[in-house]
């Protein structure tokens, strides 16, 4: 481990002992201080040396801890079905990948008649296919594509790493793939983490039509006002783009040639799964019990079946998509991390740890007679200004595990809707590498310095607010009733 990691694993374990030593106060149980004690120890972990071990650490540590038995702790974490459902999700993203139909989808955006000779044109038909692939596959897969397009064409047109319009297409890109994040519940996975919250904390089942009412058009504003920053705001020279591109994009679609089978097989395999995902709440009222078994069957068995599929379909004596493949895919990282803090919200809210009365009993006195109004705007700008620092995950959880439990004890607002809100705006990090994959992967690479990135990334951060604030919640509320 390097000093600073070594120094952050000490604070984590001496917070950790502090809360196994001290006595409990009314009307936390020793349960609930020792479950505190690892909460926050595993914060310090995530913060200082990673999401990794840390996160199998927590989950091994709350086993321990009597709360609630170890193959429970388990089934709640590693065995939850929000893990497979990511796993599946990976190799969906493969699959497409591995068959170029991702690549294709791209270009047909890019070499639209209309974009020809126009460069911002080209760019905002660019960041609106990754707008529409991010809402449906991970970041991190969405950023590496579309960044190995465009550092292509920017090679092309002569631009080098640090050149103002390069720092900002590759910067769009990190944005418009994070943004994506919030239009569908499969965008992030904290969607579905939070809808399973809502559904096991206050009995509503958001349906993925239903998330896609108010998560597309946030998505589409927010993509208009990353293209209005760009254009009126930063306005980089396009001069060396514009003679280029359209001769790009034709060679790149020359090379890739016509439709291939395994293209058109992998993308029809994709569209079955997102009709799984959607189809049991478009035809509750037709086919009820139909909807039934799908809504049994979650989200995540059509993506492992989905994905099995590709594996086992062959073209031209060759799988769509290899177990290997599959398996090199899958951000491990965001598997212990997802499983430790699925375990965690459910722990927080057992009553015999007492954690939640604690939380009720501080801060219900002090929103009581509040608007709900200033109540919102100052969850957002608290969840904003984080998850711009740390992991959208780990911001989500923090504040849903504090915010939603005073408001409903209150009956400040729509749980549902405000839990939504705060799972989508937990996505909208734009400033730091340290907030998102995608942030970090632009910066890594060394297209975009971070002074760039803050500097207008931190401009984000009020359109940010407003748009969940008097547009995302607002429209969730009317929907989720």
């Amino acid at each position: 481990m390097k000093d600073n990691a070594v120094i952050g694993f000490g604070l984590g374990a001496v917070v950790l002992a502090a809360f196994l030593l001290l006595p409990p106060a009314e009307p936390l149980t020793a349960q609930g201080m020792r479950v505190i004690g690892i909460f926050l120890a595993t914060v310090v972990w995530w913060a200082t040396v990673g999401l990794g071990y840390p996160s199998f650490l927590c989950i091994a540590l709350l086993a321990m801890t009597g709360v609630m038995t170890p193959t429970d702790i388990y089934a709640k974490s590693m065995g939850h079905w929000v893990v497979l459902f990511m796993i599946g999700c990976f190799g969906l993203t493969e699959g497409l990948k591995a068959t170029g139909a991702l690549h294709r989808f791209t270009l047909w955006f890019m070499n639209r008649p209309f974009a020809s000779g126009r460069p911002w044109m080209m760019v905002a038909m660019l960041l609106l296919a990754c707008t529409i692939l991010g809402s449906f596959i991970s970041i991190t897969a969405t950023c590496i594509l579309f960044m190995s397009i465009a550092a292509s064409l920017l090679d092309a047109a002569g631009y080098h790493k640090g050149d103002r319009f390069a720092s900002t297409l590759m910067m769009g890109i990190a944005w418009a793939s994070t943004a994506a994040s919030s239009i569908t519940p499969v965008g992030f996975v904290g969607n579905v983490m939070m809808i399973e919250w809502i559904r096991a904390d206050y009995g509503y089942l958001i349906g993925f039509p239903q998330w896609m009412i108010f998560g597309v058009p946030t998505g589409l504003l927010t993509y208009l006002v990353i293209l209005g920053v760009f254009r009126y705001i930063i306005r980089p020279d396009m001069t060396k783009i514009a003679s280029v591109s359209t001769e790009y994009t034709r060679d790149m679609r020359a090379k890739l040639g016509p439709l291939k089978t395994e293209e058109k097989a992998a993308s029809a395999i994709f569209l079955a799964v997102v009709a799984c995902w959607m189809t049991p709440s478009l035809i509750g009222d037709m086919w009820p019990q139909a909807s039934a078994y799908l809504n049994m069957m979650g989200y995540a068995v059509p993506a492992i079946l989905g994905s099995c599929l590709l594996c086992v379909t062959h073209v031209k004596d060759r799988p769509l998509l290899t177990f290997q493949q599959w398996m090199l895919g899958v951000e491990w990282v965001t598997v212990p991390l997802t499983a430790a803090i699925m375990v965690l919200g459910v722990i927080l809210g057992l009553p015999e740890t007492g954690i939640m009365s604690m939380l009720t009993g501080t801060f219900k006195p002090l929103v009581a007679g509040m608007p709900f109004s200033y109540l919102l705007l100052f969850t957002l700008l608290w969840l904003i200004v984080q998850t711009n620092v740390m992991s959208n995950m780990l911001s989500m959880t923090l504040v849903y595990t504090i915010v939603l439990p005073i408001a409903a004890s209150a009956g400040m607002g729509n749980p549902a809707a405000l839990g939504a809100t705060i799972a989508a705006a937990a996505n909208y990090a734009f400033a730091l590498p340290s907030a998102t994959t995608s942030t970090a992967l632009v910066v890594g690479s060394g297209w975009v310095p971070v002074d760039h990135m803050a500097r207008y990334g931190a401009l984000m951060i009020i359109p940010t607010l407003l748009i969940f604030a008097f547009f995302f919640y607002p429209l969730a509320a009317l929907i989720l009733v």
